[in-house]
């Protein structure tokens, strides 16, 4: 028998595969069709609750036309750096670039940040350092479609009742006046401008600081400024105080320090939600348990509350935090991420301690 040559064999088998392959590209057209179909249902639903809030008419049929799913913002949503990334990587962001930039910063700038930060008592380099890490001061592309973000991130489901709010506030900024929907660009997290503030921190928390009738959040200038500063103060900053420090460990202490939050003192109020920081002790205590600052001298004498941190296991690192840390994990709640602005804020002062 004579066999059938090879490349007829191949133009054969695809002829076999070719109703399998068209098969699955139309089941996933049929599924993308009917997530489509979904969502704009979603959308009509959305706008008759949106009517009901009191959202103008006007301002949804200016909005809601163009929102179109940003698949990318799921993506995004669950692989976020803060959670993902071990200390040392997530860290590298205090590098020398982010640092001379925010120094550059306050060249340029510096007398009125000092000053309207001083004005809601927050020391400026911590303002600064939020600055560097959500836009590197603001040169980084915002540019991505707000409502577009937040609607997906809403339909998405895993935190919908949350964005869902968010897209509330969002139509609310517009509706107020305080922007133009071209102007509503943020992150594939749904944040907005250079202080990358969710829209309901936006209508919570951002200042119109140079009383020209207007909250900008878009350019450099006091309205930022004072944006971030009133959102640390309204968390309960104290300006006589730092974030914490870095601290060297005794032998077997990424072992045996840390405890529960319950074993220790009870925290201030805007801390104790985070009860994955463990149990807060006097720096007394600390240097008892065998603590001391990074170069191996011994702690402040001044008996701080403040709550351990360790790194990634092996590197013998940890960080004593006080409650002004908690403050800055109301901006973002990650303990890499408020490290990050923590140390950034430090070097862009210079402080080595």
């Amino acid at each position: 028998m004579r066999l059938p040559h090879i490349k007829n064999l191949i133009v054969l088998f695809g002829i076999l595969l070719l109703p399998l392959t068209l098969s699955a590209q139309e089941t996933d057209a049929e599924s993308g069709a009917d997530n489509e179909a979904a969502f704009q249902s979603w959308l009509a639903e959305f706008r008759e609750d949106a009517l009901a809030r009191g959202i103008s008419a006007g301002t949804l049929d200016s909005v809601l036309p163009e929102i179109r799913q940003q698949r990318q913002a799921v993506q995004a949503d669950r692989n976020q750096a803060e959670f993902v990334n071990t200390y040392e990587r997530y860290l590298q962001r205090v590098n020398t670039a982010r640092i001379e930039a925010g120094k550059n910063l306050m060249s340029e700038h510096g007398d009125m940040i000092r000053e309207v930060s001083a004005d809601y008592g927050v020391q400026h380099r911590f303002v600064v350092a939020i600055l560097g890490l959500e836009s590197n001061y603001g040169s980084f592309p915002i540019t991505e479609p707000l409502f577009s973000v937040i609607a997906t991130l809403a339909f998405d489901g895993r935190r919908g009742e949350m964005f869902r709010n968010e897209l509330y506030a969002a139509l609310e900024i517009v509706d107020r006046g305080f922007a133009t929907p071209e102007m509503m660009k943020s992150s594939w997290a749904g944040a907005l401008g250079i202080v990358q503030f969710t829209p309901s921190s936006f209508l919570r928390l951002a200042v119109d600081h140079d009383g020209d009738g207007r909250i900008d959040l878009w350019t450099m200038g006091p309205d930022v400024i004072a944006s971030v500063a009133n959102y640390l103060s309204s968390t309960g900053w104290r300006d006589d105080q730092t974030w914490g420090r870095v601290v060297s460990l005794p032998p077997g202490g990424e072992q045996s320090l840390p405890a529960p939050q319950s074993a220790g003192m009870t925290p201030e109020s805007q801390c104790r939600s985070f009860e994955s920081m463990g149990a807060w002790r006097g720096l007394n205590d600390w240097q008892q348990l065998g603590v001391r600052r990074a170069d191996g001298s011994d702690l402040p004498t001044r008996n701080l509350p403040s709550a351990l941190l360790i790194g990634d296991e092996g590197d013998d690192k940890g960080y004593l935090v006080y409650r002004n840390f908690c403050s800055i994990m109301r901006y973002n709640p990650a303990f890499r991420y408020a490290l990050s602005v923590s140390l950034l804020a430090d070097a862009i002062d210079d402080i080595r301690d």
